[in-house]
């Protein structure tokens, strides 16, 4: 396709590449780049490589034509006939190729798959994470309410017989705010642990441990330990 121009304009279109006659006509018109990129929204690097025939710094053909066609209808200037004096002047076809890929200016960047599939998964992941963080920490929390204290004696650990007249208590309670030895309090650490000594009666000692949850609910354990004085015992041997 031929561009047509009056007597006055052929023999000057003619002579002048598609880039010179945009800026001839901007110029014209007394526009400046700038001014042209505002209301366009084209970007002022591009309009200065077109005008200065700087092809290879422009978009593949697919973007340029609506560069080139907003440019010209900007000018009020006949846009086929503008497309056809750049073919004309550059050779490209300004149709999508196999290879075109979007241009530069807008910041287009090829993600994989992989990349693209964490993009957009991480979020709900991390969500999902949060959530089961903040559930597992009422679930916690509930249990201190809702399950029985459990008392854990490391002495004594089992029943016994013994020859001397005191008996330590050594051990830890888990849920528990009170813990009481044969009926009497016995203060706890912050980290459960408690430590006491009992005065042993001769003969069999029942022992209760009890300890209460938040809820006021008791658990207990009783240790069965017989105490021989040792003059008794050497007696008895």
């Amino acid at each position: 396709m031929e561009i047509k121009y009056s007597s006055s304009e052929k023999q000057e279109g003619e002579a002048m590449s598609c880039g010179e006659f945009l800026k001839k006509a901007r110029l014209d018109k007394g526009y400046s780049i700038e001014k042209i990129s505002e209301e366009t929204k084209i970007l002022p690097s591009i309009i200065r490589d077109l005008e200065n025939n700087n092809y290879e710094n422009l978009p593949p053909p697919v973007y340029l034509r609506g560069v080139i066609n907003k440019y010209a209808q900007f000018l009020k200037l006949d846009t086929a006939k503008i497309i056809a004096l750049y073919q004309q002047s550059n050779g490209r076809h300004l149709s999508s190729g196999k290879g075109d890929l979007p241009p530069k200016n807008r910041f287009f960047v090829r993600q994989s798959k992989l990349f693209l599939f964490i993009k957009n998964s991480l979020p709900r992941v991390l969500k999902w994470i949060f959530g089961a963080l903040i559930l597992l920490y009422f679930c916690y929390e509930a249990s201190f309410f809702i399950l029985p204290a459990k008392i854990i004696l490391y002495s004594p650990a089992d029943d016994l017989t013994t020859n001397q007249p005191e008996l330590e208590i050594i051990g830890k309670l888990i849920r528990g705010k009170m813990f009481f030895v044969k009926d009497r309090e016995v203060s706890i650490q912050e980290d459960g642990e408690f430590h006491d000594v009992i005065i042993l009666n001769p003969g069999l000692n029942t022992i209760e441990f009890r300890a209460v949850n938040a809820l006021n609910h008791e658990t207990s354990l009783v240790r069965q330990i017989i105490y021989v004085p040792s003059d008794e015992g050497e007696a008895f041997e």
